[in-house]
């Protein structure tokens, strides 16, 4: 019976919506640092993409395996703005293009997230 009696003294309606909002605070800067990591790795992954071919790494193994895989994120920028090299090395306009577009999509996607949460309490 007495411990009836302390779960009722606890339990206050008005803590509990605080608990619920910080619930839901936590919830969608759980979701803005997702969307922050997995735009960091892109643009990590990029940035050596741009370092290797500056310098002319060899198409092989791991610099091979990184071109593959960053294709996909630099083609929609491929051909914007000539790049610009001697010999074998360039410089990879598209990625850094791509870094910028990514970086600005990131963000304008969090600043989203935060406008929609914020409305929502406030409804």
């Amino acid at each position: 019976m007495q411990d009836n009696q302390n779960n009722n003294q606890n339990f206050n309606p008005e803590t509990q919506g605080v608990q619920n909002v910080n619930e839901e605070k936590r919830g969608v800067e759980k979701i803005t640092q997702l969307v922050w990591y997995v735009t960091g790795l892109i643009n990590v992954v990029l940035a050596i993409r741009i370092f290797f071919l500056l310098f002319d790494a060899q198409t092989s193994g791991f610099t091979g395996f990184l071109y593959n895989i960053t294709a996909p994120f630099v083609s929609p920028f491929a051909g914007i703005f000539p790049a610009p090299g001697q010999g074998s090395t360039y410089f990879d306009t598209a990625a850094l293009l791509a870094i910028i577009i990514y970086s600005l999509i990131a963000w304008g996607i969090v600043t989203l997230i935060r406008i929609v949460s914020n409305n929502q309490k406030t409804v």
